[in-house]
């Protein structure tokens, strides 16, 4: 049954760029299982999870998205690619929006955590499959998501993480099958 739940914007994820109201509506049947007809809402899970409204929790098993954020991530920079090139930056915020926080989403459940947007640099500084200066090189995303340089950044971001995101699954395969072997 569908049933749309106004929300608070827990205290963790407040963040104007992705949430300059203090309530959300979602529709709670959406994201009770994992499914890539989801619509595009930021942070979602999250915002149910430290609702304690019960839904599915991707960081449970974040390694298994990642490709499909992935995928995500390069249809929308397409579109972006193409606003730029056609000058239309101002087009651009929405689409950059959902290309940061697929990115931290990515970052965060790759880690087996929720995004939580309080304090995600010293988070961050936990991680192990993360880019080279990825703290500020995402602050200055944030500071100024619209903008072309931005946009380089992020895409940049994203293909370092990809890179890295393959190597941690090759090392995880590997050890998976020792675990396998040796059972």
């Amino acid at each position: 049954m569908t049933q749309f739940l106004s929300l608070k914007v827990p205290k963790q994820l407040n963040h104007p760029l992705f949430f300059p109201e203090k309530e959300i509506i979602l529709e709670t049947g959406h994201y009770a299982a994992w499914s890539e007809s989801i619509p595009f809402e930021a942070f979602p899970f999250e915002v149910l999870y430290l609702n304690e409204v019960v839904s599915y929790t991707p960081w449970t098993k974040g390694a298994e998205h990642i490709k499909e954020i992935l995928e995500n991530w390069k249809q929308i920079e397409t579109e972006c690619r193409l606003l730029f090139s056609e000058r239309k930056a101002g087009q651009t915020l929405e689409l950059m929006k959902r290309g940061i926080s697929l990115f931290l989403a990515a970052v965060f459940w790759l880690h087996g955590r929720p995004v939580m947007l309080r304090a995600w640099q010293e988070q961050m500084e936990s991680f192990h499959t993360i880019p080279v200066n990825v703290a500020e090189r995402l602050a200055f995303i944030l500071s100024r998501p619209a903008f072309y340089p931005s946009y380089r950044q992020l895409s940049e971001l994203f293909q370092e993480f990809e890179k890295q995101y393959a190597k941690y699954m090759m090392k995880h395969a590997h050890v998976k099958k020792n675990v396998q072997a040796e059972a």
